[in-house]
């Protein structure tokens, strides 16, 4: 199969763009940096750069480029924008849309994340409304939205590394010792957005998770045992880290989505026939607000 991937040098995009070619697959890259890019990659901006004569030639696009960093118009432009033009590029070429967003659309980091298609979203935050709207063009385009929560692996500099530093700093688990949290490696989650281009259908929002919740205590125990150190034995609440933590940007709902227990219906991201008719995830969604 012929795959136009998106964001192919980040943090998950590395990790998919391996697993397309160890599955026979042919990729097309779309990078930024022509320093990280493989032989024959497209270089260039995905708000300038021509992604037609690309896309004509693809049976897949995989658009797993993300803004995370920036002010509201940097995130707006970086998320919103060059997903139009992704769409916009797709439209009529007869290729799939697949896009890789995030469980950050429904405005909290924690507890049950049911049914895609019908949980609802409440983007709070200028990131996590960008990315809202960047769904909102691709489920527009007929295309698939993917949305993991906890990600880790190879490349991780976000999630268990920091916690491991606070929780090294402060010898004490964050929000309780037994949290568990709908995780996936990237090596995983590349593999599962592979095994769904092989299916003749999708429906139009996923989440990607293990079935299980993973404990935290294993995403941290290698940083303790190469500390030299025991886990922990007391606990730190969420708002005496937040005490700590919020001068430095750090929110009590970054914190929850480590510091509090989380579960994702992920059936239909492996391959689990659905439960039942379930409507497309525009019906049940908020107004968003126009870029400004």
């Amino acid at each position: 199969m012929r795959v136009l991937l998106t964001g192919a040098t980040g943090f998950i995009g590395a990790r998919l763009f391996e697993a397309l070619l160890a599955q026979g697959h042919s990729v097309n890259s779309v990078v930024r940096n022509s320093a990280d890019a493989s032989p024959g990659a497209v270089i260039g901006d995905l708000r300038s750069v021509d992604l037609r004569p690309h896309v004509d030639t693809a049976d897949v696009v995989v658009h797993a480029a993300t803004t995370t960093t920036g002010t509201a118009s940097d995130l707006w432009a970086g998320n919103v924008l060059t997903t139009e033009r992704v769409a916009a590029a797709v439209g009529g070429s007869g290729a799939r849309l697949l896009y890789l967003s995030t469980t950050g659309v429904y405005g909290r980091s924690f507890g049950r994340f049911g049914d895609a298609a019908l949980t609802r979203r409440q983007p709070s935050s200028p990131l996590s409304i960008a990315r809202a709207a960047a769904e909102d063009v691709v489920l527009a385009a007929g295309g698939t939205v993917i949305r993991p929560h906890v990600v880790h692996g190879q490349g991780d500099r976000w999630i268990a590394p920091r916690l491991a530093a606070f929780m090294l700093e402060e010898d004490a688990w964050l929000g309780a010792a037994d949290v568990e949290v709908a995780a996936i490696t990237t090596e995983r989650l590349a593999q599962g957005i592979v095994a769904l281009l092989e299916r003749p259908t999708l429906p139009p929002a996923l989440h990607a998770a293990e079935r299980r919740p993973k404990p935290v205590a294993e995403l941290v125990a290698p940083y303790f045992r190469s500390a030299g150190r025991s886990l922990p034995s007391r606990v730190l609440s969420i708002d005496d880290a937040l005490m700590r933590l919020g001068a430095w940007g750090m929110s009590r709902n970054a914190l929850s989505m480590l510091g509090r227990s989380s579960s994702a219906d992920s059936d239909a991201f492996w391959g689990e026939p659905a439960r039942q008719a379930s409507p497309h995830p525009l019906a049940r969604c908020p107004q968003l607000p126009a870029r400004g």
